[in-house]
């Protein structure tokens, strides 16, 4: 397992970072192990010397508002020509624009075992390029809808802010592995999205209390991209609209905002425990997969701080299917294949999605 951990550093080092000899490199990473194992840090600091690269190590503690970023670190990327963050502060300010020339880029690969998985040495620039692709298609796409099991169909346009010469919500910081890609705007959203499970926080949570069980399901109803109301058993929608209200009112926000959606698109994406029981572990890890979509709901800057959650999505672009039933289905047409096939090792992309510990 120890190669195919190489391997993985490598593929997020050299496909990724686009590291070079002598290049000078932020390693952010968090002070304990609580999330990431230290192996990891190791491994690549291991490929970063055989890189012949220059590695400045910072260890700041974990922050709840990505305002909270810390000024050493933000000083010490303007001397370096990457930074890399194993650490979750990369994914709490994955929508903040970081002043700095150095190419921020937080990596998901919290264990050796992650490292040298399939989700994280199927060669990057393959993934970066599908990525693109998707994107493009969006862009020049029309409307989209998404439907579940449990009952969501919602629908709406691509109302891509830049179409007007505004400018799109876009991730300031480079996903390890390719995850997901821009959120879609939810202005003109009309339906029903299904909440089962939980509520989680759109990012690190700034409030306590800021997750939420749910027994059953509940509809939210939305209305022109805001939320109407919800549907289900007495209990639960009193619940809801609590924590609506509470996260609202404390932090001044948006109550009704449904900001925007996007979806998984690496089928090698895991969860090897029971979701419910490591829910945040879970929440930082699985947004990759194509068996999970989610909803930056609450406020009217992405990641909200409210997320929805809807599993084994089927989304349809233009009325072609992309996803199916949790199952990124737009890998498998002609010439994505074409693509997949001509790249060694890429074949783990066209595999099911695997499991990401929900039933």
């Amino acid at each position: 397992m120890q190669n195919e951990a190489k391997d993985g550093a490598l593929n997020l080092l050299k496909n990724c970072l686009n590291v070079q000899n002598d290049d000078s490199i932020l390693l952010v990473v968090e002070p304990s192990d609580t999330f990431y194992e230290s192996g990891v840090a190791k491994l690549i600091k291991e490929s970063l010397i055989q890189l012949r690269a220059r590695i400045t190590v910072m260890d700041p503690q974990l922050i709840s508002d990505p305002n909270d970023f810390p000024e050493d670190v933000s000083d010490a990327m303007k001397e370096h020509d990457h930074t890399l963050f194993l650490s979750r502060i990369g994914d709490y300010v994955r929508f903040t624009p970081l002043s700095s020339d150095s190419t921020p880029t937080t990596s998901y690969t919290r264990d050796t075992k992650t490292l040298g998985a399939p989700y994280a040495t199927v060669n990057n620039r393959l993934m970066n390029t599908l990525q693109l692709k998707l994107e493009d298609e969006l862009m020049r796409a029309t409307h989209w809808r998404i439907q579940c099991s449990l009952g969501t169909d919602l629908s709406g346009t691509f109302c891509w802010p830049s179409l007007a010469g505004g400018q799109d919500d876009e991730l300031t910081v480079i996903l390890f592995p390719v995850s997901t890609y821009k959120p879609v705007p939810c202005i003109d959203a009309n339906g029903q999205v299904a909440l089962s499970r939980w509520l989680m926080p759109g990012g690190a949570a700034k409030l306590a209390d800021a997750d939420m069980t749910i027994k059953g399901v509940v509809q939210a109803k939305v209305k022109d991209g805001n939320l109407e109301s919800f549907e289900g058993t007495n209990s639960e929608v009193k619940k809801l609209n609590n924590h609506y209200d509470y996260i609202s009112k404390t932090l001044g926000i948006n109550r009704n905002r449904i900001h925007s959606w996007h979806a998984g698109i690496n089928p090698q994406t895991r969860f090897d425990y029971p979701a419910d029981d490591f829910l945040d572990l879970w929440s930082a890890i699985s947004f990759g997969s194509p068996k999970y979509l989610h909803f930056h709901t609450c406020g009217d800057e992405p990641p909200g701080e409210v997320a929805w959650s809807v599993f084994n999505p089927t989304i349809t672009i233009d009325g072609k299917p992309y996803w199916k039933n949790g199952e990124f289905i737009w890998l498998h047409r002609k010439d994505n294949k074409a693509l997949i096939d001509s790249t060694d090792g890429a074949h783990y992309l066209l595999e099911p999605s695997l499991s990401i510990g929900i039933d």
